[in-house]
């Protein structure tokens, strides 16, 4: 990250905010995840299938200590010391990184359609009108050749998760041909998804944008002290907005699908069907309890004995390179989600199970355990680097991880394909050689 020489309206030395609204900011991605975690699980308990649990007492426990854990490894970063402040109007905005990841978006959501037999903007509307078809159309498509463009975009995967925060963060910045290009990257990246009725990519767009928004608004009341009145509430409206028209598209969307699937996993309340219809009433189960049916899948793993996979289960992405370089088993009958499938019958990738038995399968469950102590440690720690060092490859790991925290009650989404591995792991390598550049004497 380039620092300029500072720059003030006063020319006065920025003022700050007490310690102890300092350290509410530190600690807000905790809470926010604690409650998010902790939401799912209570919902589950209230609305989900909890009489074909096998072991109550089993589930309940891991899944608070998961959450112990994960909040110990937190709170243990936030003792160390601080990394120093960088005020953000010191930093140069990374106009060639905005302006190459949103070209990478761009050129990904074109070659994406195009394998997906996406004609042109007449498909994705007849898509967004009709998401169940779409879905299903995807799922039973005979094609599974890809093209080298997208292999290549897939190596260079890490410039995606850089676009939206680093927008967000210098939004204000920005000329108007960078700001053109982001606006032209995402839409091309969500068009792709509207196209085949999924709503992942989608997701992940919104997550970026919510962790981005709110590193910039800790930033804003840590520099200023007071945030302006004005702006911060446009900000809360648009991101009221974003969310708001994610979860609408995600009720039509799953309304739609079940309409052509009619699963009876998440069937429609009797009250609400009779207000808004059968279809609209499981489109709104299924949005309820779509982040919450893996628990039952979860409790279903738990009582399932530990068969290791060699490092290989916890990731279909891994495994699938190890299988195509190596010509060896990728342990994939191995891993806990398939051995549970063919005990119980719980469906294995159609069905969620949670993310802890795909990091059991490697790790065993107190390993799972260690695990989320670790993702709460580095969460605080790239954080405090995003607000107060403005490190990009540190908010690059904060939207990421902040994916993995979102799909804990899904599955393990960072190793789930191939881009988001290599997004992740390539993320990673380079801010290990950027620490090791910076510890070097001068």
């Amino acid at each position: 990250m380039v620092v300029t020489t500072p720059a003030t309206a006063t020319g006065k030395p920025p003022s700050y905010p007490p310690a102890h609204r300092v350290w509410a900011w530190r600690g807000r991605p905790r809470t926010v995840a604690l409650v998010y975690l902790a939401g799912t699980f209570v919902a589950f308990l209230l609305i989900g299938r909890v009489s074909e649990v096998p072991n109550p007492p089993l589930l309940v426990g891991f899944v608070v200590a998961t959450l112990v854990a994960f909040a110990a490894g937190y709170t243990l970063r936030l003792r160390a010391a601080q990394p120093p402040l960088v005020p953000l109007d010191r930093v140069r905005p990374p106009t060639f990184l905005i302006v190459a990841s949103a070209l990478y978006l761009l050129a990904l959501g074109v070659a994406y359609m195009r394998n997906a037999g996406v004609t042109g903007p007449g498909d994705v509307l007849n898509a967004a009108t009709n998401p169940g078809a779409a879905y299903f159309n995807r799922l039973h498509s005979e094609s599974t050749a890809v093209s080298v463009t997208v292999q290549v975009l897939t190596l260079t995967a890490a410039l995606y998760p850089l676009l939206i925060p680093l927008a967000v963060f210098h939004w204000r910045r920005l000329g108007t041909a960078a700001r053109v290009l982001t606006i032209a990257g995402v839409v091309a990246y969500v068009a792709h998804y509207v196209a085949i009725g999924t709503m992942k990519g989608i997701g992940d767009m919104v997550i970026f944008f919510a962790v981005s928004l709110a590193a910039k608004r800790a930033i804003d009341r840590l520099e200023h002290g007071q945030r302006p009145a004005t702006r911060p509430r446009r900000l809360r409206m648009v991101a009221v907005a974003v969310i708001g028209m994610f979860l609408g598209y995600m009720t039509v969307a799953q309304s739609d699908r079940l309409a052509v699937a009619d699963s009876e996993l998440f069937p429609p309340n009797p009250a609400v069907a009779a207000v808004v219809g059968e279809d609209a009433a499981r489109g709104l189960a299924a949005t309820v309890t779509y982040p919450v049916h893996g628990y039952l899948g979860l409790a279903y793993n738990l009582e399932t004995p530990f068969v290791w996979t060699h490092g290989l289960g916890g990731s279909p992405a891994a495994g699938s390179y190890w299988a195509q370089y190596t010509g060896r088993d990728s342990r994939v009958s191995d891993r806990y989600t398939a051995r549970t499938e063919a005990r119980t019958g719980w469906p294995d990738g159609m069905y969620w199970s949670t993310i802890y038995p795909w990091l059991a399968s490697d790790l065993t469950y107190p390993g799972a355990l260690l695990f989320m102590a670790v993702v709460g440690w580095f969460l605080a720690k790239f954080w405090q680097e995003a607000v107060r060092q403005k490190r990009l490859l540190s908010l690059s790991l904060l939207c990421q991880l902040a994916v993995l925290i979102a799909y804990v009650p899904a599955n393990n989404q960072i190793g789930q394909m191939r881009p988001s591995l290599i997004a992740f792991v390539t993320t990673a390598v380079l801010s290990v050689l950027d620490r090791l550049r910076r510890s070097r004497p001068t």
